[in-house]
């Protein structure tokens, strides 16, 4: 009988490139922007000794990697995950910052990776539930709700985290996570309005759906086509705006199976908390969003106040300029933070940047843009999706100009400023 010769291991730049092609997709499902991705590979690449070109969208990497002669490409469908689990992308962030510089060798760095993506959860699922009620009652108030909106908003916000980590295993309902979310709510919103003193629905509902609004899509896309990744960036926004739709077609849903059976509720405008109590609201969302986005215990008083910073610099800015403030000056200070920040051994930007940002972005004002196509009549329909953009481009200038200001010489814009 003939023998069949054992395949021979692979070897180093082979092993090199299989880690490469691991990175890509664990920073990938971090959630991070295209041109931020790249940046980052490529110098995983270099301190590797390898070359490689790198072309992603948002479910899709093509790369070519080259050492010595030799050449390898490389297409592969991405799976895509639109949640931040900030411990897990710190400690990538952590792992390419140390194979650029070398301090690790090929070993070394592929059990790291392996540590890092297969950490399991900081916090259990009950507790981040309750962390997404907690959250959703801080956003209604700060977006001008107060006790009986923040009260509907908590019963809102855990059917929300319910539904986002419930469906996190299949990707392909994530558009749905928005529909179903916004459908629920608004019957949710409906049937409490029926128990509770009368409020505001729409802020209630905002509240408690915030983290499943993609303002954060919008405001990633508009980062990739100001850092000219503009294939990337268009498809990111397009797939924001869809989402912002399915918000408004669940809502329009909902509306319309209750009024099958009882009218809609008249709409109330609600009247804000007073500024202090807001302000220690948005303490307590801070430590919420810790358990909302996997953040370490550790990094919780950074986090509170990485979102205090973001809410004090907007509220400041509303005071000198008046309407929607300054989004632009309020990231400018929050990116400086956060590469300040991350100067210290062992930190990353996006421990302060992410959970800022959510502070900023603009959700409330997409959900109003939808509400206000889908129903003009409605008063508190107002703003329009271009404003939306014109918010998402300023928090990225600001993000850029603070990483011109506080990055210290030699390093890339891109490797510390996500957005």
């Amino acid at each position: 009988m003939r023998e069949t010769a054992a395949p021979s291991p692979p070897s180093e730049e082979d092993q090199a490139v299989a880690f490469l092609l691991d990175l890509v997709r664990a920073l990938h499902l971090a959630y991070l922007p295209a041109n931020r991705v790249e940046s980052l590979v490529r110098g995983a690449a270099r301190g590797l000794g390898l070359s490689v070109e790198l072309f992603t969208l948002q479910s899709f990497a093509a790369t070519e990697v080259s050492w010595g002669a030799r050449r390898r490409v490389d297409i592969e469908r991405l799976p895509f995950n639109p949640h931040w689990n900030l411990h897990r992308t710190s400690g990538l962030l952590l792992l390419t910052r140390a194979v650029t510089a070398g301090q690790l060798t090929l070993t070394e760095a592929r059990a790291e990776l392996d540590r890092v993506v297969r950490q399991p959860s900081a916090y259990p699922h009950w507790l981040v539930f309750l962390a997404y009620g907690v959250y959703g009652a801080v956003v209604a108030a700060r977006v001008g709700g107060a006790w009986w909106e923040m009260t509907a908003a908590v019963l809102i916000g855990v059917v929300a985290g319910v539904i986002h980590y419930g469906t996190l295993r299949s990707m392909r309902i994530d558009l749905q996570k928005s529909f179903l979310a916004a459908f629920l709510g608004t019957l949710m919103v409906c049937g409490l309005s029926l128990l509770l003193p009368s409020f505001d629905l729409a802020r209630a509902l905002f509240g408690g759906a915030t983290l499943l609004i993609p303002a954060m899509v919008v405001t990633l896309g508009a980062d990739e086509l100001v850092s000219e990744s503009v294939e990337a960036g268009m498809t990111r926004l397009t797939y924001g705006l869809l989402r912002f739709l399915l918000v408004g077609v669940g809502i329009t849903a909902g509306a319309r199976l209750w009024t099958l059976f009882l009218p809609l509720p008249a709409h109330l405008q609600a009247r804000p908390l007073p500024e202090p109590v807001v302000l220690a609201l948005v303490a307590l969302g801070g430590v919420a969003l810790t358990v909302c986005m996997g953040g370490r215990r550790r990094e919780l008083p950074w986090i509170v106040g990485a979102v205090l910073l973001a809410f004090g610099s907007q509220e400041l800015t509303k005071l000198l300029f008046g309407g929607r403030g300054s989004p632009l000056l309020a990231s400018f200070v929050l990116g400086v933070a956060g590469l300040l920040y991350a100067r210290l051994p062992g930190k990353t930007a996006t421990t302060i940047i992410m959970p800022g940002l959510l502070q900023l972005a603009p959700g409330f004002l997409g959900t109003q843009a939808v509400l206000a196509l889908l129903q003009p009549e409605t008063p508190a329909s107002k703003g329009s999706f271009f404003e939306v953009l014109l918010v998402a481009a300023q928090l990225v200038m600001g993000l850029v100009f603070a990483s011109t200001l506080a990055q210290p010489r030699g390093r890339a814009l891109t490797q510390k400023a996500p957005a």
